[in-house]
């Protein structure tokens, strides 16, 4: 069930404002990489339980929780980045089939983040302890983002896209392991941190069993996040203090997930509203740099991204002729799901 905007606005507050406590306590004590991957799990949590029931939430959330504890035990190399990535983007490939895109969205996205910047949040422990960690934290936190979003939002799911075609799915699968690993590999060797997590995002958005639609999905996102990094630059003249940016940032996110329960809201719509908040979120703390630097890091390996998807469309084009001839524009948005690969 979808209900109206006027409905939605104050339970999608409430779903992001319960899950940041933890995340602005930890903040508090200095602990900013734990902050940042419980956010991770907890958005998994909500999005997956936004777009799906129970059991594929809980799937994703432990599949995160995995990928999470591989990206951080195998940091700086470049064969294991390519194999994780290149697995979790095949396996959210074949969800589709199911119609679970959507649920699944969060988990390759938040392992690219783990893979090229794999985080540190026990200092005076070993590997093995900071490994053992994150992966709690992600599944604690996914967990605490599952139970919130189900109590609030109770039956207010996000548009349920329909299934892939078999075959359309096993070719985006394989497309998508492909395409991500290899990128994945380049982004640990090159030790791209979190720009090189933005482009491997990008590039699970926008490749598509075929090229028109992937076509469709990199430009609709370059877009959005051409005219959001404008917005980006004017809310930076006032909106400049850390307190300020997590507020403007929070709120600007909260609405675009509220675009994202209107299916009549178009992809670039989404990304025109959520690159400014997660602009302004991620530049908070100030590790990226002023909040310029991180727009303009954030804008450039989006284009990149976007760009590798379509050259590697180009190169594939033979393998995915097929493929393409029963896709149309339209499905681009449903195949692509909860959107929240920004």
């Amino acid at each position: 069930m979808i209900v109206s905007l006027k409905h939605a606005i104050p339970r999608v507050a409430i779903v992001l404002a319960i899950p940041a406590i933890p995340a602005l306590a930890f903040t508090a004590f200095g602990w900013g990489n734990v902050s940042g991957v419980w956010m991770l799990g907890a958005l998994t949590g909500i999005i997956a339980t936004l777009s799906s029931s129970l059991r594929p939430a809980t799937l994703s959330v432990v599949a995160l929780s995995v990928a999470a504890a591989l990206g951080v035990a195998n940091a700086g190399n470049p064969w294991g980045a390519m194999l994780i990535m290149g697995t979790a983007a095949g396996l959210s490939g074949l969800m589709s089939a199911r119609g679970l895109q959507s649920a699944v969205s969060m988990f390759p996205i938040g392992a690219a983040f783990m893979v090229a910047e794999p985080p540190m949040v026990l200092m005076n422990t070993s590997a093995a302890g900071n490994v053992i960690m994150v992966a709690l934290l992600v599944a604690c936190s996914g967990a605490w983002g599952m139970l919130v979003t189900g109590t609030v939002m109770r039956r207010i799911r996000f548009p349920v896209p329909d299934p892939t075609p078999p075959d359309q799915a096993r070719v985006l699968a394989i497309l998508l392991a492909i395409v991500v690993g290899g990128a994945a590999w380049f982004v640990a060797d090159l030790d791209l941190g979190h720009g090189g997590a933005w482009l491997l995002m990008t590039i699970i958005v926008v490749v598509r069993p075929g090229i028109r639609t992937t076509f469709v999905m990199g430009a609709q996102r370059a877009i959005g996040t051409v005219i959001g990094f404008i917005i980006v630059i004017a809310l930076s003249a006032f909106v400049n203090r850390p307190a300020t940016m997590l507020a403007v940032g929070g709120i600007l996110m909260g609405a675009s997930l509220v675009m994202r329960l209107n299916p009549r809201r178009a992809y670039w719509q989404f990304m025109l509203v959520a690159t400014p908040g997660i602009v302004l979120l991620v530049g908070a703390d100030g590790a990226e740099g002023s909040l310029l630097d991180v727009a303009v890091s954030r804008l450039g390996y989006t284009l990149i991204g976007s760009a590798l998807g379509l050259i590697a469309m180009g190169l594939l084009i033979p393998f995915t002729r097929r493929a393409a001839q029963g896709t149309t524009a339209s499905q681009a948005d449903a195949i692509h799901g909860s959107g929240l690969g920004s």
